[in-house]
């Protein structure tokens, strides 16, 4: 129950930051360090926010679970009456291990992934304001870029 007080918690103060008319690059990032989606809350881009949770959610219930049938795998290799089992089972446990390697890479790529992308977005919060700005001007044979403050 504590955990769900606390996302809700990080939830209504995310929602708060994402008020703010000039967004902070390294905040969103470091935001999307600490919670899977923060920095994508953070420059409420929450549809994008929901799918980096739950990709990161997988993840990491793939990791345990290949952890456990490591475990498991491992044991009854140790416990094994033939040692025909016994190799067979220090096989599955290294196919196992190999699947947590895999997914803890995969969780570490896709958080490289989503920090960059928060901390990219959040440069570009205000581009639609920015760019109306920005004039490119011809006049006679050249051209001039104009930008109104």
């Amino acid at each position: 129950m504590k955990r769900i007080g606390l996302l809700a918690a990080l939830a209504l103060a995310f929602a708060g930051l994402n008020s703010q008319a000039v967004k902070q690059p390294a905040r969103a990032a470091i935001y999307s360090a600490l919670l899977p989606g923060g920095g994508q809350i953070y420059n409420g881009e929450y549809l994008k926010a929901g799918l980096v949770a739950g990709v990161q959610g997988y993840l990491l219930w793939a990791a345990l679970y290949n952890d456990g049938k490591r475990d498991e795998y491992r044991d009854k290799a140790q416990n094994a009456p033939n040692e025909i089992l016994q190799l067979d089972y220090a096989n599955k446990s290294r196919e196992y291990k190999a699947k947590v390697t895999n997914d803890i890479w995969w969780m570490g790529i896709t958080t490289g992934l989503s920090v960059l992308d928060a901390y990219v977005d959040a440069h570009l919060y205000n581009f639609e304001s920015d760019k109306a700005k920005v004039h490119l001007l011809f006049d006679g044979g050249g051209a001039k870029l104009q930008y109104r403050f």
